[in-house]
């Protein structure tokens, strides 16, 4: 109801004389109620006292609130139609810059723009929100304060593993450790067996064998005979040819002894070449076996 008071005196406006030399009848409107951003045309009559050549400006005002696109004056008798199209930018009424037709300066046209906002709330600025979140942002802090809530389970999961792996590695080590220091016995012992004394060989090699043997049948043969060593190694898991082949090599030794045997450089080289096949075949049989 009051745009369209507003747009009556609008046209009442049109229709009296706006200057002393010329005179605006007929304002027309299409379409007749418009908005802000919309194209309009806007069509009137020219009545003047003086008879004008009238011509298009060549350029348009330009006063930041409206767009004028396009002019056209046609001549029609003693009147001339002048019709604008423009784009308005600005809601509510507001006047046209002066608009110079070639010796006359139309200045007194005005235009009322509807808006589909309400005026009559208040324009006082708001007051500064807090920034928007970015796409993905709750999800992100999700994730994060899941990772915190799991952090203590995987640090927990990790020191099990690190020390059930540390278990093991420490288990192998001290199952393995026998054999290793065996090993290095024969080692030692072929380093130095040119000059070693029978008696000393003979002391040297049993002692070695029967306590690498002791760790792997679980029982002390420091003391043990030849015969009460193959009577155990007869009750044992192992195979019947790996038992009689360490059996033997105590019965060479036995025969070095007991009987007088020598025995030469060669030999012995051979004796520890077998007791190391030996006890690397045990060692064998006992991974995949687990237990003797």
């Amino acid at each position: 109801m009051k745009k369209g008071f507003i747009f009556f005196l609008l046209l009442q406006a049109a229709f009296l004389t706006a200057a002393d030399n010329y005179q605006i009848h007929n304002l027309r409107f299409m379409p007749p109620e418009y908005y802000v951003g919309d194209t309009v045309e806007m069509s009137f009559i020219l009545k003047t006292d003086q008879v004008h050549d009238f011509t298009v400006p060549e350029e348009f005002p330009d006063p930041g609130w409206l767009n004028i696109l396009s002019m056209d004056i046609e001549s029609k008798g003693s009147e001339t139609e002048v019709t604008i199209r423009l784009i308005p930018y600005y809601p509510g009424t507001r006047a046209l810059p002066p608009v110079d037709l070639g010796g006359l300066i139309v200045d007194d046209l005005k235009i009322f723009t509807s808006t589909l906002l309400n005026l009559e709330s208040s324009r006082e600025l708001e007051g500064v929100q807090s920034p928007l979140l970015i796409p993905g942002t709750r999800a992100v802090g999700a994730l994060i304060v899941s990772l915190l809530l799991a952090l203590p389970i995987l640090i927990v999961m990790v020191y099990r593993f690190i020390r059930h792996r540390t278990g093991e590695i420490v288990k192998t080590y001290k199952i393995n450790l026998p054999y290793r220091q065996f090993q290095r016995l024969v080692r030692k012992i072929r380093r130095s067996m040119v000059n070693m004394p029978e008696k000393e060989f003979y002391m040297t090699f049993t002692g070695g064998l029967k306590k690498y043997l002791s760790t792997r049948f679980h029982h002390d043969l420091s003391s043990s005979t030849t015969s009460e060593i193959e009577n155990l190694l007869g009750r044992s898991r192992i195979h019947d040819t790996l038992a009689l082949s360490l059996v033997n090599l105590f019965h060479r030794v036995d025969r070095v002894k007991f009987a007088g045997d020598k025995m030469l450089y060669s030999d012995r080289e051979q004796l520890l070449s077998e007791v190391e096949e030996v006890s690397e075949a045990l060692e064998e049989w006992r991974k995949k076996h687990a237990d003797i």
